[in-house]
Parts: structure tokens; sequence; C-alpha cells
């Protein structure tokens, strides 16, 4: 029996330290990792909307994770990005989208911080090749296995159509956004 009890307090006293250690390292990397997933997130705003200097955050409808307006350097609006996040094959995706004055895509960037979608299959939707078909066409847009003229991911239609449907609710929601016209 006092073996038992023993062992016992040497593994509370192991999982005692493993879960402190875990704990101190969590509280460290924390600050950094929202760092650079706000780095991310401009980086992604910029891609998707290359003509805009600075962003304004929008209030977001409910569709959206949020939604800017971008201006270039002489504060002209030059159009507006939003976030919408859509389940794939995998996991979540994160699409941001990026939209002229007259509705027209600029730009689409797919990934995210959970982005988990099969490796060489629907992971491919991060490639530009794929995002690129998305530049200059207005919403609504379809694949072309379903009539469309996005080309889809082989074997991965699932996460094409996923990407294509949120690129499609984002344009909406972003169309119903009025930002103030100057920075």
């Amino acid at each position: 029996m006092r073996k038992i009890i023993i062992l016992g307090l040497k593994l509370f006293l192991l999982a005692a330290v493993a879960g402190l250690a875990l704990g101190l390292t969590n509280m460290v990397t924390s600050g950094a990792i929202a760092e650079q997933q706000v780095k991310a997130a401009e980086a992604a705003r910029r891609a998707v909307l290359p003509n805009a200097q600075d962003f304004t955050q929008l209030t977001a409808p409910q569709e959206l994770k949020d939604a800017f307006a971008g201006y270039d350097a002489s504060g002209k609006l030059v159009g507006k990005t939003g976030t919408i996040v859509t389940k794939g094959y995998g996991g979540e995706i994160e699409i941001t989208v990026g939209l002229d004055n007259d509705s027209v895509i600029t730009g689409i960037s797919v990934g995210g911080s959970s982005f988990s979608e099969t490796a060489g299959l629907g992971a491919r939707a991060k490639e530009a090749w794929f995002s690129e078909q998305y530049i200059g066409k207005s919403s609504p847009i379809a694949i072309k296995k379903d009539g469309g003229e996005i080309d889809a991911i082989t074997s991965a239609t699932i996460t094409s159509r996923a990407v294509t449907k949120a690129v499609n609710s984002a344009v909406l929601a972003l169309g119903g956004l009025t930002p103030p016209t100057e920075g």
C-alpha cells in the first residue's frame, strides 16, 4: 500500500511540474502568437487589396470575422476587405477577400491559423494558381464542375466548393457595407 502511495505522489508531482511548464510556456508565447496573427491578417489584407495603403476597421456583418475599408495614399477609398471562416473538408478555412469599389474581386487569401486541409489535396487551395482565378470576377461565382468558371482542385471538390461559397458570401456581405469615402 505504501508503494502505491509513493508512486501516486511521484506521478502527481511529475504531472504538476509538466502542467506548470506548459502553463508557463503558454503564458510566455501567447502574446507573440497573437502579434503574429495580427501581422498575418494585415498581410492578407494588403495582398488582396494591393492598391490600399491604409485600412480602417468597419463594423463587420455577422457573416464576416472582420471587415476593413482600404484607402490609397491620398485617402481615397479604393475598396474593402473582409475575412470569412468556412468549413472545408479538414476543418476551418479562413478566407480574406478584397473588393474594389465596383464589387470586383481584387484578390483572395486562403489559410488561417487553424487551416488543416489534406496536404497535397485541399491544402492546394493556398496556392496562387487557385486564388488568382477569382481576381477580376464578380459574385456569384461557381466552380466549373457546377457550371461556373473556377477550376476545382483535383480530388478536393469539397474544399473548392467551400472556398467558392465563402467568397460569394463575403462579396455579398461586403457589398452591403458603406464605408466612409475618406480615411
